[in-house]
C-alpha cells in the first residue's frame, strides 16, 4: 500500500510541476508567413514571435485577445496564454499570412491538508483542499485507510465551493491516512495520528480511564505528581487498567497543593496509537 501512496504522490507532484514549469515556444516570422504555422502548447505557456524578415510585421489575434506593436526586423513579441482554446491570428501588415495557437488545459490536480496531524480519540479534525480549475460544484471523493486496514476505503463525496475549495470533517479512531481524488487525479495523502483519551478524576480515590475504541485491559499507566522543588514529574504509582480500561488509585498525598497527571507510553497504548499524557489535575490535600 505504501508503494501505491508513493505512486499517487508522484503523479500529483508531476501534475503540480507541470503547472510550475511553464514553457516558451518560438514562432518565426518570414516574408512567406509564420513558421511553424500551428503550435500546440499548454495553458500557462508563452509564445514568442521573432521577426526574421527584412520587412516590418505585426501579430494580431482574430478576436482581439492579443496584438503586437509593429515589429521591425529582429524584434520580438511574447504573449502568455492563460486559457485553453484555439487562437487564430494573422499578420496585420500581410493579412493573407495566418496561423493558429492550440492551447490545451492543464491536467487536473488537487491539494489535501489536515487541520491537526495529531488528535485525541474522540476529537474531530478537518480535511481541506483546492482543485486546480478553482470551480465550484466539482465532485471530490474522500478516502480513508485506518490502521491496519491494507486498502483505501471510500468515505464520502463532497462538492467544491467557489474558488474550488473543499472540506470534510473527520473523527479518526486510530492512526488513519486520508486521500482525495478528482477527475482521475489524486492528492498527496495525509495522515492523522491518534492518542487515547486518558482522564484522571476523583471518586473515593483517583479514577483513571483510557478510551480509544478498544480495550486497554492490562495496559500500564503511570500516576504522577509534579515536584514543585525540582519541576520534574515523579511517578507515585504504576497501575494496570481493568477490563473496563479503568483503574482506581489509593494514595496518600502530601498536604497542600498537588498537581497530578497520568501517562501511558506508546508501547502500552499499542499499535496504531501514540503515547499520551492526561490533562493536569490540581488537588489541595488537607
Amino acid at each position: 500500500m505504501r508503494k501505491l501512496f508513493l505512486a499517487l504522490a508522484a503523479v500529483a507532484a508531476l501534475a503540480f510541476a507541470g503547472q510550475a514549469g511553464a514553457a516558451t515556444k518560438t514562432v518565426n516570422i518570414y516574408g512567406s508567413g509564420f513558421s511553424p504555422n500551428s503550435v500546440t502548447i499548454t495553458e500557462g505557456d508563452t509564445v514568442t514571435w521573432v521577426n526574421r524578415d527584412n520587412a516590418d510585421h505585426q501579430v494580431l489575434d482574430s478576436k482581439g485577445g492579443f496584438v503586437s506593436a509593429i515589429l521591425k526586423p529582429k524584434q520580438t513579441f511574447s504573449f502568455t496564454f492563460k486559457a485553453p482554446g484555439t487562437y487564430s491570428y494573422k499578420d496585420e501588415l500581410y493579412p493573407k499570412h495566418t496561423a493558429k495557437i492550440v492551447v490545451k488545459g492543464l491536467p487536473p490536480t488537487l491539494t489535501l491538508a489536515i487541520s491537526a496531524p495529531i488528535v485525541t480519540y474522540g476529537t474531530q479534525a478537518t480535511l481541506s483542499g483546492v482543485v486546480s480549475n478553482h470551480a465550484a460544484g466539482e465532485q471530490v471523493t474522500i478516502y480513508y485507510q485506518p490502521y491496519p486496514q491494507p486498502n483505501l476505503i471510500q468515505r464520502a463525496t463532497v462538492l467544491t465551493a467557489p474558488g474550488g475549495t473543499f472540506s470534510f470533517i473527520v473523527e479518526p479512531q486510530i492512526l488513519t491516512t486520508y486521500e482525495a481524488a478528482w477527475k482521475g487525479a489524486f492528492a498527496t495523502p495525509t495522515t492523522v495520528q491518534v492518542e487515547p483519551k486518558l482522564t484522571l478524576g476523583r471518586n473515593n480515590g483517583w479514577i483513571i480511564h483510557a478510551a480509544g475504541g478498544r480495550t486497554f485491559a492490562g495496559r500500564a499507566v503511570q500516576f504522577q505528581r509534579l515536584n514543585a522543588a525540582t519541576g520534574q514529574w515523579v511517578t507515585l504509582k504504576k497501575v494496570l487498567l481493568n477490563s473496563k480500561s479503568s483503574a482506581r488509585v489509593l494514595y496518600t498525598l502530601p498536604k497542600g497543593l498537588n498537581r497530578l497527571r497520568v501517562t501511558m507510553s506508546v508501547n502500552q497504548a499499542g499499535a496504531g496509537f501514540l503515547g499520551v499524557i492526561s490533562s493536569t489535575v490540581t488537588w489541595r490535600q488537607t
